[in-house]
């Protein structure tokens, strides 16, 4: 019985370190895949991060044209009225001479 019983206490000496040794190692190696995981983010940010900046500048870009455009339309608007109002005083003026 006491022979069992050191022969226990031996196997559970020697085999703890083993078994923590295996968790170490699975936890080594899960810690690496994590931190390759990690690091794929980080140049995933990177990239999205940079992104982000080529399509705020040419959102800034496509902004300020639509204002230039806007600005174009209102003026060829206002010509446009203009060149009508024209035309239609023409069109009175040679109304009233042929009378």
């Amino acid at each position: 019985m006491r022979r069992l019983a050191i022969v226990i206490l031996l196997l559970t000496f020697v085999a703890i370190p083993l078994i923590s040794g295996c968790q170490s190692k699975q936890l080594q190696e899960e810690n690496a895949a994590l931190k390759g995981h990690v690091d794929s983010l980080h140049v995933e940010k990177a990239n999205l991060e940079s992104r982000i900046k080529e399509m705020t500048t040419e959102s800034s870009a496509l902004k300020s044209q639509v204002e230039g455009l806007t600005r174009e339309r209102d003026e060829l608007t206002a010509k446009v009225t203009e060149l009508a109002k024209q035309l239609e005083e023409a069109k009175a003026s040679k109304g009233k001479k042929k009378k």
